[in-house]
């Protein structure tokens, strides 16, 4: 799981992502992107916590990298 810093025209939308694929869904159909999404969120996916890519008019930066490991589908989480 990551949680993404997306800023756009000066405002930072934090995002939730379970994997690579949903983040490119989310590049392609919330942001309209008109680059490659899977060249994109590939990039965006393999940055380290505080670092950030720039991309166009959209700044990225990793807010948390955080296993799902105890976490099932349902968003239940084992062991509580």
């Amino acid at each position: 799981m990551r949680r993404i810093n997306i800023r756009i025209d000066n405002k930072i939308h934090t995002e939730s992502f379970l994997d690579v694929i949903e983040l490119e869904q989310y590049l392609y159909d919330n942001l309209g992107f008109r680059w490659d999404p899977k060249t994109v969120a590939n990039k965006i996916w393999n940055l380290n916590v505080g670092s950030t890519l720039n991309w166009d008019s959209y700044k990225f930066s990793i807010n948390s990298k955080r296993r799902v490991g105890n976490q099932l589908s349902n968003n239940m989480t084992i062991g509580k």
